[in-house]
């Protein structure tokens, strides 16, 4: 009875336990929040009027931004929203900052992005996250930089054009997504001796005729948004990644394999866009086939996204889409000429949108005849 009575008089009295946490579990929860909601946690009572200036996760979101505190001009609230991230850095307590994050999206201020890095490599930051857009000029990364040895996580996805230099030189960096990047070799990933996680997406490479991806460490590999009219006719992807166990593609061209040993790979998934249905698309045959004009735009395709299969085959597992699929179905011949090479292979995973999807005989027969114990997924 007595424990009751307590218990009734703690809730009558409103109690606020959340208040009495200490801040590692406070920070916990403002982790999940945008930094100008953390801020606004400093109204809720005077226990909480400093907290959000030792919290170590700085999340900086534009729209989020701009619905909480908004006005009728787009550039009144790009220009508040540099003002809130100013008044946050000045204010925030010389502590470590374990993640810093910006996302607008749209057009940005270089001096905005120059000034977060400048002030994540101080606080010895161990993760960046920056998806921006800036078209008119490509955005260059500061040389303090290349000096963040805290630093562990990486991703800069800029819209417009990202400028790389020859070497990152991020010994500790273990996870690096690139999105937007302009006509780079690739050689900047052998600086970093420990990645292990590369995307990278919506590259322009319309220069560059091999492009290297040099990687002791890496254990996965995503290539995304891969686009015929942003890379060069004939760009070679030279790969050396020994402990290699996922690889994940997505675009509307194959990828052309230069030197390529994949022993160790497990996990591959590989994702066709459906650009390729136009008249116009500039299909690229390798040298040693002849192509006729008229076979070129299914017979073309066909067998130089065989050719790119081909190079996974120790994959044990390997997700395709629907369009991967209707394309071999339209080159039998090629699928006889080149066998499928999958003796690994346990799992062919087809992804549809659609329950009624069949797969052709020829095309299941091609991975039945190296792999008997092939079980097919939808």
């Amino acid at each position: 009875m007595e424990s009751r009575t307590r218990k009734r008089s703690s809730l009558n009295n409103n109690e606020d336990r959340i208040s009495t946490l200490p801040n590692v579990l406070l920070h916990h929860i403002l982790s999940f929040l945008d930094a100008v909601q953390v801020v606004q946690t400093c109204v809720l009572s005077k226990r909480w009027m400093d907290v959000w200036k030792s919290h170590p996760y700085l999340d900086f979101n534009f729209e989020t931004f701009s619905s909480l505190i908004s006005s009728y001009y787009y550039d009144d609230d790009m220009n508040n929203f540099t003002d809130f991230i100013s008044h946050v850095l000045v204010r925030r307590n010389n502590v470590k900052a374990f993640k810093l994050s910006l996302d607008t999206r749209r057009d940005c201020q270089y001096s905005v992005v120059e000034s977060l890095i400048y002030y994540a490599v101080k606080h010895y930051v161990e993760e960046i996250s920056i998806n921006t857009a800036h078209w008119d000029v490509p955005i260059v990364l500061p040389r303090c930089f290349f000096d963040c040895e805290s630093l562990r996580s990486l991703k800069l996805k800029v819209d417009g054009g990202l400028a790389l230099p020859k070497s990152l030189g991020l010994q500790s960096l273990k996870t690096l997504h690139l999105g937007g990047a302009q006509n780079f070799d690739g050689k900047i990933f052998s600086s970093c001796p420990n990645l292990e996680n590369l995307t990278i997406e919506d590259i322009c490479l319309n220069v560059i005729e091999n492009f290297n991806i040099h990687a002791l460490s890496l254990k996965s590999l995503e290539i995304l948004n891969w686009r015929y009219n942003r890379i060069k006719q004939g760009c070679k992807v030279m790969l050396f990644a020994p402990k290699l166990t996922s690889f994940k593609f997505d675009g509307n061209t194959p990828l052309f394999w230069s030197e390529v040993n994949l022993t160790s790979l497990d996990d591959v998934n590989v994702v066709l866009q459906r650009y390729y249905h136009n008249h116009y698309y500039p299909f690229y045959v390798v040298e040693d086939e002849y192509i006729s004009e008229e076979e070129e735009t299914e017979q073309g395709l066909g067998l130089n996204l065989i050719k790119m299969l081909h190079q996974f085959c120790s994959a044990k597992s390997l997700t395709l889409s629907m369009n991967i699929i209707e394309v071999l179905s339209k080159v039998p011949a090629a699928l006889n000429k080149h066998p499928s090479p999958f003796s690994n292979l346990k799992y062919l995973k087809l992804k549809t949108d659609h329950k009624d999807v069949t797969l052709p005989a020829h095309v299941l027969n091609y991975f039945l005849r190296s792999s008997s114990l092939l079980k097919v997924c939808f």
